[in-house]
């Protein structure tokens, strides 16, 4: 959720219950890497006559008669909804697209104003897997520097996934790749303004990713011998591919203190899905947020009819 326990809707934590604390759970990773969970998105897209626009930047949101009705495309281009406009985005990057005179104020000044988690650090390292035994072919590992500062505390927890471990498609015969990772923890202040070109980014980048390294070294420790590629992500990075503002990982609303907005926006056709709408942060409350958004374009007659055809 990118929030302590205490901090974390009944939600997300009703569904970690319900898949973590069965008997003979595990820690799971998609066969194929993150890249297939994407595939499997495309594959059920273009099943149903979707089609992806790569590289088609979002300049605004288009509406008529106070209606969402598509989007405009850098370079001219335009998009027609039939039926809806619906932005994943964050609401930090939402809000900008949208008209301003179509905008209450106070939906603006609180959308705005929605508190962030921090960023991230990453490390992905393409390894020599030769001679590894015991632990070290285990496919997750959790290092926690101190159990008092807390889990949300600036460099102190570092989780590492080797999934080559468990599926070689993921590698060369006989390396293996590694991903570690500060969750959520990197301030985005440290980072903001450096040049991505500079000097100063470079010996930064180094600095703040010795933490990752050490940790891997715990778990494999001669890693940086085994090390034939690697490479380091930083907020700046998150902020870029992403398209993330301030490479956050997404809303930190604090259980008791806030809750998450439904799909609905004061401008009729347009609505929201994603870590910034209900049930939050994480890949399945992300889903579920698509799911809780498609179910607000069904109409009465076509959710009696899937009960139908269901049994229920």
């Amino acid at each position: 959720s990118g929030l302590p326990a205490n901090g974390t809707i009944a939600a997300e934590v009703a569904f970690m219950f319900n898949e973590w604390y069965r008997p003979d759970c595990f820690l799971e990773f998609p066969k194929g890497g993150s890249q297939a969970l994407v595939s499997t998105l495309i594959r059920g897209l273009k099943k149903f006559g979707g089609q992806i626009m790569c590289s088609s930047h979002v300049e605004r949101v288009i509406t008529e008669g106070g209606r969402a009705t598509g989007v405009a495309l850098r370079g001219g281009g335009v998009v027609r909804a039939r039926k809806a406009v619906i932005s994943s985005a964050s609401v930090w990057d939402t809000v900008p697209l949208l008209p301003q005179a179509l905008v209450p104020e106070k939906y603006r000044t609180q959308a705005l104003a929605t508190p962030a988690c921090p960023s991230f650090m990453h490390l992905n390292i393409g390894f020599d897997g030769t001679g590894l035994s015991g632990v070290q072919r285990e496919i997750h590992h959790i290092v926690v520097n101190s159990w008092e500062r807390g889990v949300d505390a600036e460099q102190n927890v570092v989780l590492i996934s080797v999934p080559s471990m468990l599926d070689p498609s993921l590698a060369p015969e006989g390396k293996h790749t590694l991903h570690a990772y500060l969750p959520a923890t990197e301030p985005y202040a440290l980072w903001e303004g450096i040049d991505r070109n500079s000097e100063k980014y470079r010996q930064l980048k180094e600095e703040r990713s010795q933490i990752l390294w050490r940790a891997v070294e715990k778990v494999i420790p001669d890693i940086r011998q085994r090390a034939e590629i690697s490479l380091v992500g930083t907020p700046l990075t998150h902020a870029r591919f992403l398209r993330r503002h301030r490479g956050s990982y997404g809303p930190a609303i604090m259980a008791g203190q806030g809750t998450f907005p439904g799909p609905s926006t004061p401008i009729p056709g347009l609505f929201c899905c994603g870590d910034s709408t209900f049930p939050g942060i994480g890949l399945p409350a992300v889903a579920a947020s698509g799911a809780i958004c498609a179910n607000t374009q069904a109409s009465v007659a076509q959710h009696w009819a899937m009960l139908d055809a269901i049994g229920v």
